[in-house]
């Protein structure tokens, strides 16, 4: 200990073999460090001295250390509990890490950037919520707290959060539990997770980093770092959701630009098909193609709209009752210059008695649409395409088989995820969103959609919507 009292006379520290002795120590205002020899007694002193001046960190040095007393010493403003002698490379260390930081410290002015993200605390210490509330106060975010995990979920399935800090072990409902279900929500699946344990082996560490964690915080924590780690990973999130509110405002912008000039091209090339008795055969092939490439970005530029309309939970049903068939009929029609383009036959077979259904009929349509557009543009020239009306006990059912081709897909239902596309296999150009739109449009439905496939073969996708 020695070596401690020599250290101390050059350096901003001071050391203490009683907790007691804090209150008649002056000049604690200007020392970085003060470390005190502790039964664990007598800790409300601590908490008065770290109140008193907030940029003094406090140690406490004890021959027997416990979890409990750990977290008994945090809650009450310590910083660190070490082994006791004091073993003076811990100090040396600790001023040698302030020297480096120091310029960087204590920058609060950053944190009016986080006003109003939300966090969700989950703890069933309630002494180790209000440890993380006093560590968090400072980056001025709203915080919301649970002891029981169960009454977490519900919420998180119900409000959107900016970070969730879980504890691992809980009763009723681990945290890494409560991460599933978070992950697996509609409004939070994006959301970050930071579990914070005492649980510190290997194996648990791993599983919440699985799970999609972005830290994994030890117990009993430094308030410092953890503070750190939470500011800059909402800081983060920040600079994300900026930029792809910037790529949503960009797309948004140029897709409506778009529609405009696009539908005007489409009504005068349906005119001049209409009155094109005067044109030779060349010409009238050349209005073809174009009309077709028309419609083609026609719906490109529909899915681009409607990704953004069911990724921000804006897609709301207008059901009706609807003739599925007619719908398909519909689409045919606005196909069929593309079927001719390739020389493919379509046949539409309705076996089902009643074709009524209550449905959105303008998304459905578009559902039907993008199925007839991705069977074309992934088929071969003179296929034959056969689509199918068909009903359940309770459902509608249509589906659209593409012969003569086929897809090798180890996971049916990845084709039905965001930019999943085949188009290179197939030396197409596809957006990758259409089948995903459907799926989300059929879900909304409370439907079902699938795919079933043999390579060289076919290509069906069936889709069911309730009576």
């Amino acid at each position: 200990m020695q070596n401690l009292k020599n250290y101390m006379e050059n350096e901003n520290l001071v050391f203490v073999d009683n907790i007691k002795e804090l209150d008649d120590i002056s000049g604690l205002s200007k020392k970085k460090l003060c470390i005190a020899k502790t039964d664990f007694k007598d800790l409300h002193i601590v908490k008065k001295i770290s109140k008193k001046f907030p940029n003094l960190e406090i140690w406490l040095a004890a021959s027997e250390i416990s979890r409990k007393n750990i977290l008994l010493a945090n809650s009450n403003g310590v910083k660190n509990v070490i082994p006791y002698p004091v073993d003076i490379k811990l100090v040396q260390d600790y001023f040698k890490i302030q020297r480096k930081t120091q310029p960087h410290t204590n920058d609060i002015h950053n944190y009016g950037s986080l006003k109003g993200l939300k966090v969700m605390v989950v703890d069933d210490n309630q002494m180790n919520v209000d440890l993380l509330i006093e560590t968090l106060s400072v980056l001025n975010v709203d915080i919301t707290t649970f002891l029981k995990p169960v009454d977490a979920s519900k919420l998180a399935l119900k409000e959107r959060f900016d970070l969730f800090l879980l504890d691992v072990m809980m009763p009723d409902m681990s945290g890494f539990d409560l991460a599933q279900i978070i992950k697996h929500s509609s409004i939070n699946a994006d959301t970050p997770i930071m579990f914070i344990s005492a649980l510190s082996d290997a194996e648990n560490k791993i599983m919440g980093y699985n799970m999609g964690s972005c830290a994994y915080i030890e117990k009993p924590f430094e308030v410092s770092v953890i503070r750190s780690q939470i500011y800059n990973m909402l800081k983060t999130k920040c600079l994300r959701d900026a930029l792809n509110d910037k790529k949503e405002t960009f797309l948004a912008m140029v897709t409506h630009d778009l529609k405009t000039p696009i539908y005007a091209e489409i009504c005068a090339l349906e005119l001049l098909n209409k009155n094109s008795s005067k044109m030779d055969l060349l010409q009238k092939e050349i209005i073809t193609d174009i009309l077709s490439a028309a419609k083609y970005m026609k719906n490109l530029v529909e899915n681009i709209t409607q990704k953004y309309k069911v990724e921000s939970e804006n897609l709301v049903l207008e059901k009706t009752k609807c003739s599925l068939k007619n719908i398909a009929i519909k689409c045919i029609e606005d196909t069929k210059y593309l079927f001719e383009e390739k020389h493919m036959k379509y046949i539409l077979n309705c076996s089902a008695r009643n074709v009524f259904a209550m449905m959105d009929e303008v998304e459905i349509k578009r559902v039907i649409h993008n199925l007839i557009i991705n069977t074309i543009e992934h088929g071969i020239q003179k296929s034959k395409v056969v689509m199918e009306i068909k009903e359940s006990p309770n459902s509608l059912i249509f589906s659209i088989t593409n012969f003569g081709v086929g897809m090798d897909v180890k996971n049916p239902d990845e084709i039905f995820l965001k930019y999943i596309s085949y188009a290179d296999k197939h030396k197409n150009i596809n957006s990758g969103l259409g089948l995903y739109i459907a799926k989300r449009i059929i879900d909304a439905h409370n439907g079902n959609i699938k795919v079933e496939s043999e390579p060289d073969n076919y290509v069906k996708f069936t889709f069911s919507v309730p009576k």
